[in-house]
């Protein structure tokens, strides 16, 4: 069976999350990188991270990689693939680059020379050419530039993996779902346990903890990948993938509570919990957090709340931050309490001691994932 140079990428923070979750989904030993892992993978290998990764966002494939020292030297080494046995020439394409490196200088004009190089190639052997599509292509490339280098990939995803299909309206605030699920697996949330998250916006931690501890495939709503316009597509196989995860699933009573003081928000949530058809096994309310109290003696409380732009929000959420550390350290000892904010200033005014703070990106924002251990006492 054909082996693949491939690499699965993830938000920064979650790499080593994203390298245990790889080696129980296909048992293969990887590589950590910046912003993802390396493995070696089979075609089944793929189908199944595509399917069931959690944490990664875009699985990409590589095809070649080389050297070049100047815009023509790039047209040069690109131009040199056989693209008319990878993209016929009635298909669409789309490519993504990302370039760091001092014999570039323009990063626009660099995607539209590698576009040139592979429309000449094809209409070369051909007689025709491609075209790009940006919104749904056939076939999405993402090309590394790094000094000399140029690795050239397939990628196998399509849209990003953490587009899971349950969304119905995307609510601003929110984070993507690898994000989240990744974050749920730094606490160390034990699913059996109890899981309340008081300020839930649109319910991404709670359904993403929710989809783990019933073991439901994070792809079984995706209705399109990159890898099913692929020329080797084996529908058979993927079949047999999305079989063994829909028999796997384990409906079950949770542990898990979401609320919010906004009542357009817990609306999403339930539409989004009956999408996947969860609805009964979690609980989303309307409420004001001061008034979440534990069922249990242990477990873990998790928020990502509002971070704020503007001087009048900042002040406001000073005290938001103040009365929710408050609220925790007063009736949720036992606890393992963690708040994921990209505003490090209002860490302070919680008011509790951290043990841990973990580095994450939230797409382009530095965040942390607070992490306070809740007991009684001073502190």
């Amino acid at each position: 069976m054909n082996k693949y140079e491939c690499y699965l990428t993830c938000p920064r923070g979650l790499e080593t999350v994203l390298s245990q979750e790889i080696e129980k989904i296909i048992n293969k030993k990887n590589i950590i990188d910046k912003g993802g892992v390396k493995f070696q993978g089979t075609k089944k290998d793929i189908y199944k991270l595509n399917y069931y990764s959690r944490v990664g966002m875009n699985l990409l494939i590589e095809l070649f990689k080389g050297n070049m020292n100047n815009i023509d030297a790039l047209y040069k080494l690109i131009y040199q693939y056989d693209w008319q046995k990878l993209i016929s020439p009635d298909k669409t394409f789309l490519i993504k680059t990302r370039v760091n490196s001092k014999f570039i200088n323009n990063h626009n004009f660099t995607t539209l020379k590698i576009k040139d190089a592979i429309v000449d190639k094809i209409k070369m052997q051909c007689g025709k050419r491609p075209s790009i599509d940006k919104k749904n292509p056939d076939y999405y490339l993402t090309v590394y530039i790094k000094d000399n280098k140029v690795i050239i990939y397939l990628n196998s995803s399509g849209k990003p993996l953490f587009m899971r299909g349950y969304r119905t309206k995307i609510h601003k605030a929110a984070i993507n779902e690898s994000l989240a699920s990744g974050i749920l697996k730094l606490t160390n949330w034990e699913t059996n346990k109890v899981l309340y998250d008081p300020m839930c916006g649109s319910g991404t931690f709670i359904i993403e903890a929710a989809m783990q501890k019933l073991n439901i495939p994070s792809g079984i709503l995706r209705e399109k990948y990159a890898f099913f316009n692929f020329k080797n597509f084996d529908d058979t196989l993927w079949e047999s993938i999305k079989i063994d995860g829909i028999n796997n699933i384990n409906y079950q009573k949770t542990k898990l509570y979401g609320s919010d003081i906004i009542e357009k928000n817990i609306n999403l949530c339930i539409e989004s919990a009956n999408k996947l058809n969860i609805e009964k096994y979690i609980s989303f309310k309307k409420s004001n957090f001061k008034n979440i109290l534990p069922i249990e003696n242990t477990g873990t409380i998790l928020i990502n709340p509002p971070y704020g732009h503007r001087i009048g929000e900042i002040i406001k959420l000073q005290s938001l931050y103040k009365n929710y550390g408050d609220h925790i350290k007063n009736n949720f000892s036992g606890f393992n309490g963690y708040i994921f904010t990209g505003n490090l200033e209002l860490l302070k005014y919680v008011g509790l001691r951290t043990k841990q703070k973990i580095i994450l990106k939230n797409g382009k924002i530095d965040c942390r994932l607070a992490y306070y251990p809740l007991k009684k006492g001073k502190y």
